[in-house]
């Protein structure tokens, strides 16, 4: 029996399909005659069931994602936030039919409880990474992680360090690297 595609290749590939919200490809493509569909993998396997995560931050970039997530559901399940604005929090949680137990005002509260979830999608201010990341690769999540990655080069190699030691996937999202304004 063939096995399907893993969540770990899901979320390796994930950022680059969650840019696709912004980054639109066929007027890029339109623009620059070339082809409106990229070809198909043939090596690509459905997942046997949705990657679920937690979402850090409820704003703009949050949303970008969750959109991702009620889009395709088959992929993605969004299935708890930590949002100190209580209307983003409320929003976010009925459009992704969050329960009660799984919102939270802040990140601290996401970790302590037991991991309930495959992955961590960090969209908090820039200054709020390196925290949220560092506790969940500790507690074994794997994590979607806005850019920057940490604001000091020490606060990045920590995270190096600690994924590799956890042996946990941290996607960097840098959305924009192929827009053509940073060509």
């Amino acid at each position: 029996m063939a096995q399907n595609a893993s969540r770990r290749q899901l979320l390796k590939t994930f950022s680059l399909a969650a840019g696709a919200f912004v980054f639109d490809w066929k007027a890029f493509a339109a623009e620059h005659d070339l082809p409106q569909d990229l070809d198909h993998n043939p090596l690509h396997k459905p997942l046997a069931k949705p990657v679920t995560a937690i979402t850090l931050g409820a704003g703009n970039r949050g949303n970008v994602y969750g959109n991702f997530a009620a889009a395709n559901g088959d992929q993605l399940d969004i299935i708890g936030v930590a949002e100190p604005i209580a209307i983003r929090n409320e929003r976010y949680a009925q459009k992704h039919n969050i329960p009660k137990e799984n919102r939270f005002t802040t990140w601290e509260q996401v970790f302590e409880r037991p991991k309930f979830a495959d992955a961590i999608i960090i969209t908090t201010p820039d200054d709020l990474h390196y925290g949220p990341c560092m506790k969940a690769l500790a507690m074994g999540y794997d994590v979607l992680l806005e850019k920057p990655i940490a604001p000091t080069e020490k606060e990045c190699r920590d995270i190096l360090a600690l994924a590799k030691k956890t042996n946990r996937i941290v996607a960097v999202c840098h959305v924009l690297r192929y827009a053509p304004y940073f060509q």
